[in-house]
């Protein structure tokens, strides 16, 4: 099998090399910059978020002042993710036969729509 790099200039594969070695030291820097937000957020949203709504609830304080604007409360309704279980349930309701039920749940998980996109990717050791 041959070299892909044996056909390409000197000066572009050090170019090449370079850009990696550059591209490498970003992505370690993201790595450590994005564990400290990860720490930073599990402190706010899991520890102090929730005794802070429970006081503000609790008290019927809709909002307070801060230095940078106004911290609300808010309440938030969001649906459940579609699953497969859930899927069946429903379709349920309208197809009573159990081999169209069961067809129409495969055609719905497997006929989604496929989207082919790159991205470097760095595989550990």
């Amino acid at each position: 099998m041959m070299n892909p790099f044996e056909k390409i200039p000197p000066n572009e594969i050090q170019f090449f090399k370079e850009k990696v070695q550059h591209w490498i030291q970003v992505d370690r820097q993201i790595e450590e910059l994005q564990s400290k937000l990860r720490e930073l957020k599990k402190v706010r949203d899991k520890e102090l978020e929730p005794q802070i709504t429970l006081f503000m609830n609790s008290n019927k304080v809709p909002s307070l002042n801060i230095d940078t604007g106004k911290l609300a409360v808010q309440e938030r309704k969001t649906k459940k993710g579609l699953n497969k279980q859930n899927i069946r349930e429903n379709l349920s309701k309208y197809l009573t036969q159990e081999d169209k039920l069961n067809e129409a749940v495969d055609t719905i998980l497997k006929e989604r729509e496929i989207v082919v996109s790159y991205k470097l990717k760095k595989l550990k050791k």
